[in-house]
């Protein structure tokens, strides 16, 4: 499903600038970018609403700083720095 042109005007821009925000880790725009899009949220295709709620999660359990504490892709290295902060070795792929 896509966005209908209208509410792709409207909204578009604002899920663009989400976007950067969370690459960048700017969490005060990120919020507020989240705040004008939940305006249009009822008019919002699955994806987009996806994308919401993932984005919306990851600001209220702080993970957005986590992702980029290290440089560590986050997906490849979960089990390294579990190990590492147990106290089993280095912060590395395991």
């Amino acid at each position: 499903m896509t966005l209908s042109t209208r509410v792709q005007n409207k909204v578009g821009p604002y899920f663009d600038m989400l976007e950067g925000a969370m690459a960048e880790g700017d969490t005060d725009l990120a919020k507020d970018m989240l705040n004008k899009i939940a305006i249009y949220f009822s008019m919002l295709d699955d994806e987009h609403i996806d994308y919401y709620h993932g984005c919306r999660y990851a600001l209220e359990e702080d993970m957005v700083d986590y992702f980029q504490d290290d440089g560590d892709n986050y997906l490849e290295d979960w089990d390294g720095d579990a190990l590492a902060s147990a106290g089993f070795g280095m912060d590395e792929n395991y």
